[in-house]
């Protein structure tokens, strides 16, 4: 504890999360660790962090792993559903989380592949190896893209493993990349200037040379999903993203996920993915808004998209959830005229349901 920090992003005034630096402090100090600082990170600058500063280095080391991570999450997710031998997925996932960690730890070197690799090495050995992956030869199955406040998206805690759930129903998990929620700001600069007379001609350049950088990390990555003939979905840019959105929604709306949330939900239609779960945390009004409050146009440009809204919430029954994603699931099946097979015995079965809700939930 004596050399621990705790570190939240921060992503505007409207977000709830302003106020979670001073419930951790609270917290923290309260579970008997007053001497753990809590450091709050946003381009506001809406607390002072003495000590701390981000560096060149760290914020390259920070970008590389937010690429990695994305990679390996787009690859299990692919994989996993079509996996040959049970948990061959989740075992190929745990070497490459032990490489990469490995590969940060002693700068660029993995003693589990016993050689030293670059950025760009690294990231084509690991899609490789998943593309290498036996998978059994099936038609493809439903996809379900998941979206949403990016804590409940991403957190399997916070969301009850909705993955796992997608899953479990027989269908295949589309998680959107995590490294675009931090450029989504950045990419509509030139329209807060043209339209609010927000920042400067120079500050605009800045931003979008950012944006540019962003994508060269991530330009090793695509580079690898593309050797593997379509297998793998190469992401596309945040300005693609925006172009969606406005189709939509103003670019001018940034509360909670803003215009982003759209853009990616049109992404996936576009992807075909057009069976989507938003996961809405309870009582944050901007995610309802630019969630929910989006459906009925986006329904109206894309006939075909089959979209469910899920509160996520810690009173809130995980029964009625299930309920409402199965519904979504036989719907997806119907459109796609394949027949459902759900593995209820799946490892990745998010959590044991009794045996009688179950059977019920069967009925």
């Amino acid at each position: 504890p004596e050399n621990s920090s705790v570190a939240i992003t921060q992503t505007g005034g409207m977000c709830r999360a302003t106020n979670y630096v001073g419930m951790l402090r609270r917290a923290l100090k309260a579970a008997g660790y007053p001497q753990v600082p809590v450091l709050s990170l946003s381009l506001q600058g809406f607390d002072s962090n003495p000590g701390f500063k981000l560096t060149p280095a760290m914020l390259h080391r920070i970008i590389q792993s937010l690429v990695i991570g994305d990679t390996l999450q787009r690859v299990l997710l692919r994989t996993r559903p079509y996996e040959r031998r049970a948990g061959s997925a989740n075992e190929l996932y745990r070497r490459w989380d032990a490489i990469t960690q490995e590969w940060f730890a002693h700068r660029h070197y993995s003693p589990t592949l016993g050689k030293r690799l670059s950025y760009r090495g690294l990231l084509t050995k690991l899609v490789a190896e998943f593309d290498a992956l036996p998978l059994v030869d099936v038609p493809r199955k439903p996809r379900i893209g998941i979206v949403g406040e990016i804590l409940v998206k991403f957190q399997p805690d916070a969301n009850n493993n909705v993955v796992g759930v997608v899953e479990a129903e027989g269908c295949e998990a589309v998680l959107p990349n995590l490294a675009e929620f931090f450029t989504y700001s950045l990419a509509a600069a030139d329209w807060r200037l043209e339209n609010l007379g927000s920042g400067s001609k120079l500050g605009v350049r800045l931003q979008q040379a950012m944006v540019w950088v962003f994508e060269r990390y991530e330009r090793p990555a695509s580079r690898a999903f593309a050797k593997t003939k379509g297998k793998f979905a190469i992401s596309p840019s945040i300005y693609k993203l925006r172009d969606y959105a406005q189709k939509v929604i103003s670019i001018g709306t940034d509360a909670g996920e803003g215009w982003f949330m759209v853009g990616e939900m049109i992404e996936l239609i576009e992807q075909g993915v057009p069976n989507i779960i938003c996961c809405q945390p309870f009582a944050c009004l901007p995610n309802h808004v630019i969630g929910r409050g989006m459906f009925k146009e986006l329904r109206a440009q894309h006939p075909e998209a089959n979209i469910v809204s899920i509160d996520y919430d810690p009173g809130a029954p995980e029964v009625n959830q299930l309920n409402r994603i199965k519904l979504m699931v036989a719907t997806a099946f119907k459109n796609a005229h394949l027949r459902p097979t759900p593995n209820w015995d799946t490892p990745a079965q998010p959590f044991q349901l009794e045996t009688q809700i179950r059977t019920e939930i069967r009925t």
